[in-house]
This record gives structure tokens, C-alpha cells and sequence, in this order.
């Protein structure tokens, strides 16, 4: 059963106030470094192949709309990015970039934590995001499984993430 959306937003408010964040808090935006990104890439590989086809496809859908599209591993690490330039500039003032960690427990009730959380499609709209500094934001994730895990129970791998800003 997929919970409303405002449980939704409940809950992934809650986790986010949990983690010790405020809605005013500044996230943190650093990067992995080159090596540790050389690292998550490399463990994400067959992943990263596999996925970037179908990223440049739903991108080309998409092009001169102001979106970008993400693919982050299990734990919501950015692996890469498509998108259009003007809006690349934005989503770099909020570190939508490889190499930066988007969990929850990281940047509050976003699209790709509170999919990781939920382990389900998820679309967080400008204010539902927790922290401030993303509520220009709309964004939608959809998790990634692996249906071959060795428990023979689908197994969450990675997400696709769409975001684009508010016009």
C-alpha cells in the first residue's frame, strides 16, 4: 500500500527533523573526492553502463524543459547527471552534481532519500522539500531493483531521478 501523499511528506518531515535537521539548516554540499568518486563509480559500474542509455533517451524526450535527470546509487549518491545548461547552473547551487549525497539523513524530505526511505516512485514538490533552500525545486525519483539479488527478493540498487525547477 502506498501511503498518501501528504503521509508521505509527514513521515519524511519527521525522519528529517529525526536526523537533527531544521528546515533552515544548510546542507551539506561537499563531494566525494576525485578518488572516492573513482571509487563509487567503479562499484556502480555495470549500473552507470546500463542506466546511461536510457538517461540520454529520457533526456532527449525532455530537452529545453529546464529538467535534468540523476542517477544516485543505493544510498542516494549522485553518479551522473544530464540536463540543460541553464538549469545545471541552478541544481549546482544545491549540489545536484556526481559525488554528493542526497539521503534524507543528508538533505531532508527530497525525492531521491524519501524514495530510498519509502522505497518507492516518489515526487516531492517545492515546499514539501524539508530544507528551504530546495523549494524551488520539483522533483520525482523511481528506485532501481535488482531483481537477481541472492535472497530472491528484489533488492534496491539505485534510482532515476527527474528534476526541474519552478517557472
Amino acid at each position: 500500500v502506498v501511503p498518501a501523499p501528504d503521509t508521505l511528506i509527514d513521515s519524511a518531515h519527521r525522519r528529517s527533523a529525526a536526523y537533527g535537521l531544521r528546515p533552515d539548516s544548510v546542507a551539506d554540499y561537499t563531494p566525494l573526492s576525485r578518488s572516492e568518486l573513482a571509487i563509487l563509480l567503479e562499484r556502480n559500474h555495470a549500473l552507470y553502463r546500463h542506466a546511461t542509455p536510457v538517461m540520454e533517451s529520457l533526456y532527449e524526450q525532455i530537452i529545453h524543459t529546464h529538467h535534468m535527470v540523476v542517477l544516485t546509487d543505493a544510498s542516494g549518491a549522485i553518479l551522473h547527471t544530464i540536463g540543460d545548461a541553464d538549469f545545471m547552473e541552478k541544481a549546482d547551487r544545491v549540489a545536484l552534481s556526481p559525488g554528493v549525497a542526497w539521503s534524507e539523513q543528508s538533505k531532508g524530505t527530497n525525492a531521491i532519500g524519501t524514495a530510498i526511505a519509502e522505497q518507492s516512485a516518489t515526487v516531492i514538490h517545492a515546499g514539501q522539500h524539508y530544507l528551504s533552500a530546495n523549494h524551488f525545486l520539483t522533483c520525482s525519483a523511481a528506485p532501481i531493483f535488482d531483481a537477481r539479488s541472492e535472497e530472491h527478493t528484489s533488492e534496491l540498487q539505485s534510482r532515476l531521478h527527474l528534476v526541474c525547477r519552478l517557472l
